[in-house]
């Protein structure tokens, strides 16, 4: 209680102070504030400027003086300089192999995308001839453009609007072209170079869902396909594709990519191969670049025959400081699959690389498949050809900007016999069978036919 009463007895005596002290006593309360506020910027600008030297004098000098060169080149070249088309350049010039990468945080937004199996536009790329003919070098299944009736190794010789009339291009100009459309557009195509008998292909570019595995066998195929019901859904359907040349008990898989939902795709091809009696089985690994070792990892599952583990390592990755991690299968489904006669045969070419390489390793390391199964493209008069020979990792690094930096960070072994096919890849001069034919399939499938022709007669 003696507390509250001194409280009350200090309030009393402040309400008898005169006007004028009171005004005093505002006043230097005042200036004290000011001095205060003016010595606390002060306070700022100097640790600013200790800051900024701190920063200066720790930053590399030849990364000084390469900011130095922008500045000058943005506000003194003699024409406008697009400052990000030359940063672009530099991030590329940092690239310690062509396996590395920068990517904006826009440009990385959709390589997520699409591990998911999301892609936007028709799903094709394009290369240009010597001459300028533009040749569809892949059409990804499940494509506005593959759905369309497109087929890679068809040459792209026209374009139009709906009913307009064909004009001709270079592949740079289909492709604004093909950019620039909102609605139905109109392509024409061939195999041969001739407009006159071209097709005409009509398509747009909208969201879609990649198919990255086809299952045929003699009587029918199935692939990934949109539910009609559930845009957001996919359905692994009936798609009346038969391969002819196939034996009743052989199946065929392409393989195009280890990439959105592949794995799944794969264990349905696995599952309707089962399903339809099938025990033999041709692997097409042609043009597959790789991809993700989580899909290696649930794919190769199927073909460690001769490991005791139910989780068998199907590659393994070195790191500079002698770190080494292993990637194991999801499980071991060999024998669900397969018989002990069954004959696996590989089809791959100079771009099979990454993952397709470890696929082919671990097949062979555990005795699915020897050398003697394995057939390579080959250019007529070549003594050798191989696979691509890509044995190394990426990593993806974050910038604090949302860049993403994708680098090379280990190489990648074979599981048993800790064999790295970097530069060198899989070779005929290994044991393989080399097949003269076109990288890119014309009218019909040279390579295709000529496997199937050994391995079912």
């Amino acid at each position: 209680m003696q507390q509250e009463e001194q409280g009350q007895n200090a309030m009393q005596s402040q309400e008898t102070v005169s006007d004028g002290q009171t005004a005093s006593m505002r006043k230097k309360n005042i200036g004290k504030r000011i001095c205060a506020v003016v010595l606390a910027v002060i306070l700022l600008g100097v640790g600013g400027i200790v800051g900024w030297l701190v920063t200066y004098y720790s930053t590399d000098p030849r990364i000084r003086e390469l900011q130095w060169m922008l500045d000058v080149l943005e506000s003194e070249h003699y024409q406008d300089v697009d400052v990000d088309e030359v940063y672009g350049d530099i991030y590329d010039a940092v690239m310690p192999d062509i396996f590395s990468h920068y990517y904006t945080a826009d440009e990385y937004d959709i390589i997520v995308e699409q591990s998911q199996g999301v892609n936007r536009g028709i799903g094709v790329s394009v290369v240009e001839e010597t001459d300028g003919s533009a040749l569809l070098y892949t059409v990804v299944e499940n494509s506005p453009a593959q759905l369309a009736g497109l087929k890679k190794g068809m040459y792209l010789l026209g374009y139009s609007t709906v009913g307009g009339e064909m004009q001709t291009g270079s592949a740079d100009e289909i492709m604004a072209f093909i950019s620039e459309q909102e609605g139905e557009f109109c392509l024409y195509a061939g195999y041969d170079k001739d407009s006159a008998s071209a097709g005409m292909y009509t398509m747009q570019r909208e969201v879609y869902h990649a198919a990255y595995c086809v299952y045929r066998d003699s009587e029918t195929s199935y692939a990934l396909r949109d539910d009609a019901e559930n845009e957001d859904y996919v359905v692994f359907t009936e798609t009346f594709d038969p391969l002819e040349g196939l034996d009743d008990s052989t199946a065929y898989i392409r393989l195009d990519s280890f990439d959105g939902l592949c794995a799944q795709e794969f264990a349905y091809c696995m599952e309707t191969m089962k399903e339809r009696g099938r025990t033999n089985l041709v692997l097409d690994l042609r043009g597959n670049g790789g991809g993700y070792l989580s899909d290696l990892s649930a794919i190769a599952s199927y073909f460690t025959k001769e490991s005791d583990s139910d989780t068998p390592v199907v590659a393994y990755a070195q790191y500079r400081n002698g770190l080494r991690i292993n990637y194991t299968s999801s499980s071991n489904e060999y024998a669900n699959y397969f018989t002990e006669d069954s004959k696996i045969t590989v089809l791959a070419d100079e771009g099979s690389a990454s993952a397709s390489e470890c696929l082919i390793g671990a097949m062979i390391d555990y005795g699915a498949i020897d050398y003697s199964d394995i057939y390579l493209r080959k250019d007529a008069g070549a003594e050798d050809c191989s696979t691509y020979g890509k044995g190394v990792m990426q990593s993806m690094f974050t910038s604090p900007q949302g860049g993403v930096f994708q680098l090379t960070v280990a190489r990648i072994y074979w599981p048993v016999s800790g064999k790295c096919i970097h530069g060198t890849g899989v070779r005929e001069s290994d044991g393989a069978n080399g097949v003269v034919a076109s990288y890119l399939p014309g009218e019909t499938d040279v390579m295709l036919d000529t496997v199937i022709a050994g391995v079912c007669s």
